[in-house]
């Protein structure tokens, strides 16, 4: 047993190396499925979840380029004052501070010369090959060419600029009730398909100061009301994306990687939540099935049941010190691989989204009570389940 648990861990890691040197398609591509717990192996997910996204920074050339060839400005038409070198370099971007020529200071998101074409080309690739992954041992009989779909189409939306910027501004009227949450206002004359020009916020790396849990409460808050009431959802909130300022405030970047979620997705969640804190495991583990985008037919539901009920008691039993999102989140993940059952990408980007945010949360606040924090965006959801049954349809 320990010989072939070795062996598939060297497989795992071989397969993340593997994607690494393949380029930023495949690095992206491994990032977006090392979040799917539910759907590969654990040995695979980890060695996934480490894929780097630091490369070495583009040519400083191509960012004069592409506000020429894209907006049809020269760098001094725009910047007073531009660094060359870049605070954070990606396999899809770098970004560059500067300050326009009315003083204003920005961030500028430069994508990498030909990273979109060779995305489309390795997606069609990738495609083009799902069969063969179709027939890899612990695939069979899951839906891997939808799967893959959905991860194309995530990666996709995040080469065009465009779409991000529309995110941004989906998010800046989303949260405009959260006083205490800072969104970047682009600079729409400077933004286009490669180039995105924002505001720069006041960001600041808060570590593991505990004086930070009031920002961390703003930002969680922030988070629950993309999931219960808006329906889209960052789902990347990790500490380069989101950062917890002294006076009570967070400030959220990097609206790439988001997650849309349905009416009826949204209502089905917020009905999981309730169900998961009341310890209803039956409920849980009905909706569970009901949201599924793969059930195998011979799916043995009372074991299943059982096994998503003991989840959910722990859960409901412990301690708020005691409580991790993470064991919840991964103990469900394990118990729908096991039973071959495939979650929705929205149900199961809306629980990785809380797993990455408790990533940050319990360096500033080990006994954060993530229930109760929900509770009034929970019941705002489920009072009105008419009206979102009828968006569900419209």
């Amino acid at each position: 047993m320990r010989r072939r648990e070795r062996a598939a861990s060297v497989a795992a890691r071989s397969l993340a190396q593997t994607l690494e040197r393949l380029g930023p398609t495949y690095v992206k591509l491994g990032q977006i499925l090392g979040t799917r717990r539910d759907l590969l192996p654990d040995d695979v997910v980890v060695h996934l979840e480490r894929l780097q996204d630091r490369l070495e920074p583009a040519p400083f050339g191509a960012v004069p380029w592409l506000f020429r060839k894209e907006l049809g400005l020269e760098l001094d038409d725009v910047f007073a004052k531009l660094d060359p070198v870049p605070v954070a370099s990606a396999s899809i971007a770098c970004v560059y501070h500067g300050v326009l020529r009315d003083g204003t200071p920005v961030a500028v998101k430069v994508r990498r010369p030909d990273v979109a074409r060779r995305v489309y080309l390795d997606l069609r690739l990738i495609r083009s090959s799902a069969h063969v992954l179709a027939g890899l041992p612990g695939l069979r009989g899951l839906p891997v060419l939808p799967a893959l779909d959905e991860f194309g189409a995530c990666l996709l939306r995040q080469v065009d600029f465009r779409l991000e910027a529309e995110a941004n501004h989906r998010i800046r009227a989303a949260l405009a009730e959260e006083t205490d949450v800072l969104v970047p206002a682009l600079v729409a004359r400077y933004c286009s398909e490669s180039l995105l020009t924002m505001e720069l916020l006041p960001v600041e790396q808060a570590g593991r100061d505990p004086s930070r849990r009031p920002a961390l409460l703003a930002a969680l808050r922030a988070l629950y009301r993309m999931i219960f009431l808006e329906g889209f959802v960052h789902c990347d909130l990790h500490g380069a994306n989101l950062f917890l300022l002294s006076d009570g405030r967070a400030a959220m970047v990097d609206f790439g990687f988001m997650a849309e979620l349905p009416a009826a997705a949204r209502l089905q969640f917020a009905e999981f939540f309730l169900a998961m804190a009341s310890n209803d495991g039956p409920r849980c583990a009905l909706i569970t099935v009901e949201t599924a985008a793969f059930v195998p037919p011979e799916l043995p539901y009372v074991r299943f049941e059982a096994e998503v009920c003991a989840l959910v008691a722990r859960a409901a039993g412990a301690a708020v010190e005691d409580f991790s999102v993470a064991d919840f989140v991964l103990g469900l993940f394990d118990v729908q691989r096991r039973y071959r059952i495939v979650g929705t990408t929205a149900f199961t980007m809306a629980i990785v989204s809380l797993l990455v945010f408790e990533g940050l949360a319990k360096d500033v606040a080990g006994d954060l009570d993530f229930g109760r924090e929900a509770v009034p965006f929970v019941l705002r959801a489920l009072a009105s389940p008419q009206k979102v049954a009828a968006a569900a349809t419209a």
